[in-house]
Formats: structure tokens, C-alpha cells, sequence
């Protein structure tokens, strides 16, 4: 079950990550259309590193684990 969860919990950062990355090619039409400013898309994007995805996955494992009980 541990080996499920952990997958789930890569599975959704990379998604985030992912998600993060095509936020950086959405013209400010398309940023209004979905309720975000500018300046939120510039820190959205800035988190799309490596590292911050690392820390996702863990922050959900963390999370997960504590879920669990």
C-alpha cells in the first residue's frame, strides 16, 4: 500500500509540475479567462524547478503519511 501511495504522490507533483511549466506560454487573455494575475503566473512559474518538485513529492508523502494515521 506504501508503494501505491508514494506512486500517487509522484504521479500528482509531476502533474503540478507539468501544469507549471504550460502556465509559462498562456497569453494574458487566457490568464484572465482562468482568474490569474500576471504576478501569480511569474511565481507559479518560478516553482516549476526540479528541486521544488522534489519538495512537492515530499511534502505529499509527508501529508499521505499522516492521513493514514
Amino acid at each position: 500500500m506504501l508503494i501505491v501511495s508514494l506512486f500517487v504522490c509522484i504521479q500528482q507533483s509531476i502533474e503540478r509540475f507539468q501544469t507549471r511549466k504550460k502556465l509559462a506560454k498562456l497569453s494574458a487573455e487566457q490568464l484572465n479567462d482562468i482568474g490569474m494575475t500576471k504576478e501569480r503566473q511569474q511565481i507559479e512559474v518560478s516553482q516549476a524547478t526540479f528541486l521544488q518538485l522534489l519538495r512537492d513529492v515530499v511534502l505529499r508523502v509527508k501529508n499521505a503519511r499522516r492521513a493514514q494515521g
